[in-house]
């Protein structure tokens, strides 16, 4: 016991750390910071830092505010050089691409009119940014996979992703968050304010209040206030003290435009919108375009006769699955597109989301093979009948047997039997009216009951109702 104390003490100190925690403790919460985040940014654009948290507020519908729909998921995106917040998303979808999608929607919008969606006015000069940067620092999800593909190639916006468990190396945007809920935990109403409730407190989830675009609009304000706060402990240079800069983000914006390398760029939004939707490989079949089981057509696979020739097997196009009324198929290295659309076959599935189209998909291929399996048995008892009504014939047969006819006769008097056979089903099968009592003389229209069908206005009520209607059936049956 003693020699290992004594050996312990003689380690080196980066040793006995790694002896006791693990090297993922000693590099977010050990290490030595000796640098700052601004050594690799050149100015406003440089850098940009995304990341998304799970908001500490419960919320309602917009339907009904007795409907509690739960935390929020919220997306921030901050330039490192100036702390300016370029681009927010607040939402129920996520961590997912479509979460980051939408903030990089947002981080390219007129600022001035995204807060006029919302009921605030604002100056150009108070929200200055609608562009996006030369490097995106994301995390090891949303970004690792093929959705962002196009960002790369396309836009030229090189992605960094960031080693596991490592949140310090996006230490901006994580503390943003953390300012962001404790403003929410102190204001609203149904937030958490406390991991454990204790025996006999109040739920706090009883007490939600806001709808989603209220929180909203909360974040916003809080962007707004923040812009404009002293940015405590920034690396201030000689240039900005001497032109008597004060550290706020937009102050710091601003110089860095006027004296900083030019890194920020802009582009069309619909442009942007093409190339970080997620995208996919479709196949090319005479009855249309394939994709996810629905079928689509366009005017340029129409004009090269794509479904006659066939020389074409698929091909990349990029879709929104909150709507898939449309699929597009990108080219001049994502500056243009071609618009598709849905073929009359897969009419049914116009404005659903595809998170409902799978769902009807999986359904209808469970019910054709409990069918497939019903069938099957079915065959087998016809195949059965078929086999007990030939053997009956054929025990007839037998009892009628004409020995006193050759097979040449009995085929030349086909004719003759079948005039013989067609007199005696005339008889059977000739109509008498008045015959039947039961029969009515009036004509009679029978009314089929009219059932009105109920669509709600969202895509995700109707695909939990259909899951949980599902998931009772499945219940009843066990």
């Amino acid at each position: 016991m003693i020699n290992s104390i004594i050996g312990l003490r003689k380690m080196k100190i980066y040793q006995r750390i790694l002896y006791r925690n693990s090297e993922k403790e000693f590099n977010l919460k050990k290490r030595a910071l000796l640098g700052n985040s601004l050594q690799e940014t050149d100015g406003p654009g440089t850098r940009f830092q995304i990341d998304a948290t799970i908001g500490d507020v419960y919320l309602v519908s917009s339907l009904n505010r007795n409907r509690i729909i739960g935390k929020p998921v919220l997306y921030a995106i901050i330039d490192v050089f100036s702390r300016l917040v370029t681009g927010i998303y607040v939402g129920l979808e996520g961590p997912s691409w479509i979460g980051a999608m939408m903030a990089l929607d947002n981080m390219i919008c007129d600022k001035v009119e995204y807060c006029k969606k919302y009921g605030i006015e604002i100056s150009k000069e108070e929200w200055p940014c609608k562009h996006f940067p030369e490097i995106i620092i994301a995390d090891r999800g949303e970004f690792e996979g093929y959705s962002a593909e196009n960002l790369i190639n396309n836009l030229y916006i090189k992605v960094e992703n960031t080693s596991p468990y490592r949140g310090d190396l996006k230490g901006i945007v994580e503390r943003s968050f953390r300012t962001t809920n404790e403003k929410i935990k102190h204001t609203t109403l149904g937030a958490i304010q406390r991991k454990f409730r204790e025996r006999g407190d109040r739920d706090y989830r009883l007490d939600a209040t806001l709808t989603l675009e209220e929180l909203t609009k909360i974040y916003i304000k809080i962007v707004l206030h923040h812009n404009k706060k002293i940015i405590d402990k920034y690396p201030m240079e000689k240039g900005m003290i001497a032109d008597e800069i004060t550290a706020t983000p937009i102050n710091l914006w601003n110089w860095g435009i006027e004296n900083k390398k030019g890194r920020l760029r802009t582009v069309d939004r619909d442009i942007f919108r093409l190339n970080i939707l997620p995208q996919d490989k479709a196949s090319i079949y005479r009855a249309g375009i394939k994709f996810k089981g629905l079928y689509y057509s366009c005017d340029r696979a129409i004009r090269e006769q794509w479904f006659i020739n066939l020389k074409i097997r698929s091909i990349n196009m990029v879709y929104d699955p909150r709507n898939m009324n449309k699929i597009y198929i990108p080219f001049n290295n994502g500056i243009d597109y071609d618009e598709c659309y849905l073929t009359e076959v897969s009419l049914q599935y116009k404005n659903c989301l595809l998170e409902e189209i799978i769902f009807n998909q999986e359904l209808e291929s469970e019910l054709k093979e409990k069918y497939l399996r019903e069938q099957y048995q079915n065959n087998i008892d016809l195949d059965k009948e078929i086999e007990n009504i030939v053997k009956k014939a054929e025990k007839e047969k037998l009892i009628d047997v004409d020995y006193n006819k050759s097979p040449s006769q009995k085929i030349k008097g086909i004719k003759k039997n079948r005039s013989v056979e067609k007199e005696i089903n005339r008889k059977s099968e000739s109509f008498n009216l008045g015959v039947e009592a039961n029969s009515e003389k009036i004509l009679r229209v029978i009314e089929l009951p009219i059932v009105e069908e109920k669509r709600d206005e969202n895509g995700n009520d109707r695909l939990l109702e259909k899951i949980k209607r599902k998931r009772d059936e499945k219940r009843n049956e066990k």
